[in-house]
């Protein structure tokens, strides 16, 4: 089957979240669900289950079909051109996430793994996650890091990804305000071949019980929970902009809006070799999984008649524990069909970039079967919101001084038991001085915000 490459089985280190196999974390306040119930209507949230489950049908078929194929992949030169680029960005809001080749020479960014490795060996005291063996390494503003992220490419095609999100409590200019990128400081990873790793299973980033339990962040999802998923748009920020992801602060927790989260790759990465993969819908699977609480499925076990599941107000919300991403499996979440829609992105190459909408449900390939070194630098896109800017406002300041993002200033630790990282990357050998990156790209660090 063209494009199609997926996983021989249920990689068994990702759960299923079958509600036999919860746990007293998986259980939250009845009050909670019977409010939003109660709220919306048991009439409306039926009626937007039967929509959204019979739609599923077909689209899920769709991506089972198609598989890496189903990714859209443009070229930079072809995506930044405004009179060109239309189509391209009705497919990307369409699927909700993309391959955007060249955005980075590749032998600029060939250049910048060989850099990254050395900085890496120059500087014993960085760590990464899992400890053993680090795939993901906990540096946040090296040389590299700074230096792709405040690339012109990276600032203009982040403009042009926020500018697909709307605010109508805006005017146009504020709006226009609003698409200027902040720069995020997220971590990056150098993946070995042979390396195995289950610890990033279908999740959705953004909070999970915070979708529900946040007023603001619910009424993002007010059209699915009305019975009307059909109107739902995922790129509108009225309420979005003002939600509390973080609401049940934990590890996993983003302290901004990203409109897309996002990957620049440093090395040549190919399906089955530990790279990402995605669902590649985000109207439906959203609606699904945000409808998804509030049923039951009947006894017979004839799940797939979304009319023969009842409503569920107990406590139970399937995969969602506060303080982490919401997690996603075939038990759980069926009508997703993730054994086979969940697929890999297409062959990535030195300077490619793969973005995805923040609530889009994804993973990380649990084996590198390839011969070369994995690595991507994550650079998601954000837009100046007002909190947004407040973060970044803050971040300049940590920057400038090399502690770590107020994101990422512990190193493990649940509650009391954090460990805080004593990390100063201003300290380190071969650290980028401040001064040498561009007016435009300190503004997006946090100068002046």
């Amino acid at each position: 089957m063209p494009g199609r490459v997926i996983e021989s089985k249920w990689p068994t280190g990702w759960p299923s979240f079958a509600q036999p196999d919860s746990n007293c974390k998986d259980r939250h306040s009845h009050d909670l669900k019977k409010a939003i119930i109660s709220e919306y209507g048991a009439d409306a949230l039926c009626q937007a289950w039967v929509k959204t489950c019979d739609a599923l049908s077909s689209v899920m078929a769709q991506i089972a079909e198609a598989g890496t194929n189903a990714v859209p992949v443009f070229h930079y030169d072809e995506i930044i051109e405004t009179a060109k680029n239309e189509k391209a960005l009705e497919d990307i809001k369409a699927t909700g996430c993309c391959v955007i080749r060249g955005v980075i020479p590749s032998e600029e960014a060939s250049q910048h793994f060989e850099d990254l490795t050395k900085f890496i060996a120059q500087n014993d005291s960085v760590s990464g996650w899992p400890q053993e063996s680090p795939a993901i390494f906990y540096l946040y503003e090296s040389p590299v890091q700074l230096k792709l992220r405040t690339h012109p490419h990276q600032l203009r095609l982040q403009r042009l990804l926020n500018s697909l999100f709307s605010d109508p409590t805006l005017s146009a200019s504020e709006q226009e305000a609003q698409w200027e990128p902040i720069l995020y400081p997220d971590a990056l990873r150098i993946r070995q071949p042979g390396q195995d790793f289950d610890g990033l299973g279908p999740h959705i980033d953004g909070g999970s019980l915070s979708r529900w339990a946040d007023v603001e962040y619910r009424r993002t999802y007010d059209q699915i929970l009305s019975g009307h998923p059909e109107d739902y748009d995922p790129y509108d920020l009225t309420h979005r902009r003002q939600a509390r992801p973080s609401m049940f602060p934990g590890g996993a927790q983003c302290s901004v809006l990203r409109t897309f989260q996002g990957w620049t790759a440093l090395t040549e990465c190919a399906p089955g070799e530990g790279g990402l993969m995605v669902v590649p819908d985000i109207h439906l699977a959203t609606a699904y999984m945000m409808l998804r609480p509030f049923f039951k499925p009947p006894s017979d076990g004839d799940w797939q008649d979304p009319r023969k599941w009842e409503l569920d107000d107990s406590a139970w919300f399937p995969g969602t524990y506060p303080m982490d991403s919401q997690l996603l499996g075939p038990a759980s979440h069926p009508h997703l069909r993730l054994e086979e829609t969940l697929v890999h992105i297409p062959t990535v190459y030195p300077g490619d970039t793969i973005w995805w909408h923040a609530d889009m449900c994804h993973a990380v390939g649990v084996t590198h079967n390839g011969t070369r070194p994995a690595s991507v630098v994550y650079i998601p896109a954000c837009p100046s919101t007002p909190d947004n800017k407040a973060y970044i406002r803050g971040h300049w300041k940590d920057l400038l001084a090399g502690n770590p993002p107020d994101d990422y200033k512990y190193l493990d630790g649940m509650e009391d038991k954090l460990v805080l990282s004593t990390q100063n990357e201003r300290k380190m050998v071969g650290a980028l001085p401040i001064e040498s990156i561009s007016v435009e790209g300190r503004r997006a660090l946090g100068e002046g915000v």
